[in-house]
């Protein structure tokens, strides 16, 4: 049976809400990323950091839950952090717009964690976390 093409997940209304809900331009690679994958899962959704911790990506977030969460972080006082995928208990991974973190990725570890510990960097920049997702050895047979 032939393969059938996705749709863009985001128009460019969409990454306007975002543009609008963080106060800044998006990055060109985060939003082609937010264009192919939001709602998404990838097969492609482990990711080692620096300290040999496995973080699992289960699914792009939606495009209207991107705009939603960053208004809500924005509200709580969180800073200007963009949630765009979260794992599978449910800690958001975020792009930092933040001063003193900008551009890296974040997890928001919503739970389990002191509020001064609830934001750990796991990547340098967007393009490093994207780069580096890598297969679980099981989905590769």
């Amino acid at each position: 049976m032939r393969k059938l093409n996705i749709a863009p997940r985001a128009g460019k209304r969409y990454l306007q809400l975002l543009e609008n809900a963080i106060g800044s331009k998006l990055p060109f690679g985060f939003t082609e990323i937010i264009i192919m994958y939001a709602g998404l899962a990838v097969l492609e959704n482990i990711y080692i950091d620096k300290n040999n911790t496995e973080w699992e990506l289960q699914t792009f977030d939606h495009i209207a839950s991107m705009v939603d969460l960053t208004k809500e972080f924005n509200e709580n006082g969180w800073g200007k952090k963009l949630p765009f995928a979260y794992d599978p208990g449910g800690w958001h991974f975020c792009l930092s717009f933040d001063q003193d973190t900008f551009g890296k990725v974040l997890v928001n570890r919503w739970t389990d964690h002191l509020p001064e510990d609830q934001f750990v960097v796991i990547a340098d920049s967007f393009d490093e976390f994207i780069n580096g997702l890598q297969p679980r050895p099981d989905h590769l047979k």
